[in-house]
């Protein structure tokens, strides 16, 4: 059997896939804490910092993810999941596409808070609006974690 793209190193790099995915988890919890203490008015300069450790940890997520898929698509996917339990190939594409959607306002919550001045209070709509596109990528990483866990309990690379 010929060896896939990255299947030799694809555990490896699922860990790696999983530890950043904590990451991201975490940061977007602290962003999204901070940014509702930024709406009564306080501001914390760890805003940023969550900010960028979102959108590199989700990046990080996703690149990991991509270089995992040739070897879950054959082994797992292909030679499992669409025969026995299609239905969980299901759960793993609305996963794909949801990380894949998420994307975009991760990395989009970084650069726009680089521009926010937190003490200014014609910038609260633009917190609100970060609110929401963390909100966003929450509900896609919670998701996400869920759907990984249970289908690598069903297979596993």
């Amino acid at each position: 059997m010929q060896s896939l793209p990255f299947e030799p190193i694809s555990k490896a790099l699922l860990f790696l896939h999983l530890a950043a995915a904590f990451v991201a988890l975490g940061s977007c919890v602290h962003l999204l804490a901070r940014f509702t203490y930024a709406l009564r008015g306080a501001y914390f300069p760890q805003v940023k910092l969550h900010a960028r450790i979102l959108a590199i940890s989700y990046t990080v997520v996703f690149v990991l993810g991509g270089l995992i898929y040739p070897t879950f698509r054959i082994r797992v996917r292909h030679d499992y999941l669409d025969a026995a339990l299609p239905w969980a190939t299901g759960l793993f594409e609305i996963k794909e596409l949801g990380a894949s959607i998420a994307l975009i306002p991760a990395i989009g919550v970084w650069l726009l808070v680089r521009l926010i001045d937190f003490r200014a209070s014609e910038h609260r709509p633009y917190i609100f609006a970060c609110m929401i596109f963390a909100g966003a990528v929450l509900t896609v990483l919670v998701y996400n974690a869920w759907a990984g866990w249970y289908l690598g309990t069903l297979r596993s690379i």
